[in-house]
């Protein structure tokens, strides 16, 4: 894969992860779980709901529109379908699923007609990236998200970032 389509993944995945924990603080607050990640429904234990779940819950369980719906449910199969096709050739590769994901997006976020198809793609799992999330994001009310970071003295630290700083900050980790 070349290095466009390698940044793209990366940036979905880490979306995804934004997108989660949005999603699993809203679930959380609404069933009035104090300790979601330890939690036996929303943590990481394998009998606990997965990102496609939570995805699903958040579609059926409040009022969104048609559109919000369709590229809620579009980002959840491209995650699905990433995942799923790790050793593709390419990023348009990837897509794979009967239900035309690749074409809703090209219909969605029309690109210019000369770019080629990979290009065509890219650029718009980027403004779907983009849409999702802040759609994520004013739908649960979380415009922040909280990491904690153990110091040396292994006291906890806790910072937030913007929701959009969040999505950018891998560029500045090393």
């Amino acid at each position: 894969m070349v290095s466009n389509e390698i940044k793209i993944r990366n940036e979905f995945f880490i979306s995804a992860l934004f997108v989660e924990s949005n999603i699993t603080t809203y679930i959380s607050e609404k069933l009035k779980i104090n300790d979601a990640v330890n939690s036996t429904l929303l943590g990481n234990r394998e009998e606990s709901i997965n990102f496609n779940q939570k995805i699903e819950l958040l579609l059926e369980s409040e009022d969104l529109s048609i559109i919000d719906k369709s590229k809620l449910s579009v980002y959840r199969e491209i995650h699905k379908e990433l995942t799923a096709n790790k050793n593709a050739s390419s990023f348009e590769a990837c897509f794979s699923s009967d239900d035309h994901n690749d074409d809703f997006l090209l219909i969605l976020y029309t690109q210019n007609e000369y770019l080629p198809r990979e290009e065509k793609l890219i650029n718009a799992c980027y403004q779907l990236i983009g849409e999702v999330s802040e759609l994520v994001s004013n739908f649960t009310n979380n415009p922040e998200v909280k990491i904690k970071r153990k110091k040396r003295n292994f006291a906890i630290d806790t910072f937030k970032l913007s929701k959009f700083a969040f999505l950018f900050s891998f560029l500045f980790i090393r």
